[in-house]
């Protein structure tokens, strides 16, 4: 799978700040946190978080064009020119296109349920992912992200009160391991009789996010018997 990386050398901001002689925000650029007692996998997962709620206010217009394209074409072409230093306050970061795809739909389904909150209309929709899609054996990237949101879906159809507490909660708190504990009994059920998997948090809170926000295709079922 290829990688993208990103290097800035900005200086650290504040939460909002303005540019010299205005009163415009400038959206929060991502930085590593602090928090002593994090492990290096949650500050990976929190900066991720950051760049993707940054990237979503300083590149609407990118994020509304990839939400026109079903799951199953969105690849790193398309997530490429969101890899934006801008967005980063110092440093590099490396992550492979997966990662910053899931934050993006974890950050606009939390902003999408705050606005449904607030009774304020929210503008943009999204291709529902449709499961009946055939993989295609020859693209192995495509094969495993699609195979992530059916897992998902089967996850968000047994516990979508979980699921929705895993997207909703802020990313590596200790809300959201709550949540992610209690949906781990329905990750097991969703997986085929015998099989394991091991997944990372941030990729199972990425897929989780994009099945919430897109909605679902219904899946096709076999015709029984006594409808024949």
């Amino acid at each position: 799978m290829v990688g993208l990386s990103i290097a800035s050398g900005a200086i650290a901001q504040k939460q909002t700040e303005a540019d010299t002689g205005t009163n415009i925000p400038i959206p929060r650029r991502a930085r590593l946190p602090e928090t002593p007692g994090l492990s290096a996998a949650d500050r990976g997962r929190i900066a991720m978080a950051e760049f993707a709620r940054c990237t979503v206010d300083r590149q609407s217009g990118r994020v509304a064009r990839l939400l026109t394209l079903p799951a199953e074409d969105v690849n790193t072409s398309a997530l490429a020119p969101m890899a934006d230093s801008e967005c980063l306050a110092s440093g590099m970061m490396r992550f492979k296109p997966m990662l910053l795809r899931g934050a993006l739909f974890v950050e606009l389904y939390r902003r999408r349920s705050e606005a449904g909150i607030r009774k304020v209309a929210w503008q943009l929709p999204a291709v529902p992912f449709d499961a009946n899609t055939q993989a295609t054996t020859a693209d192995g990237d495509r094969n495993i992200q699609m195979g992530l949101l059916v897992l998902a879906q089967c996850v968000v159809e047994h516990d979508p009160v979980d699921a929705k507490a895993v997207v909703m909660a802020r990313t590596a708190s200790p809300a959201q391991n709550a949540a992610f504990a209690a949906l781990a009994p329905n990750i097991s059920q969703c997986l085929p009789s015998g099989q394991k998997l091991t997944l990372g948090k941030i990729i199972l809170e990425g897929a989780l996010g994009e099945v919430l926000y897109r909605g679902v295709v219904p899946p096709v079922r076999p015709a029984s018997q006594e409808s024949k």
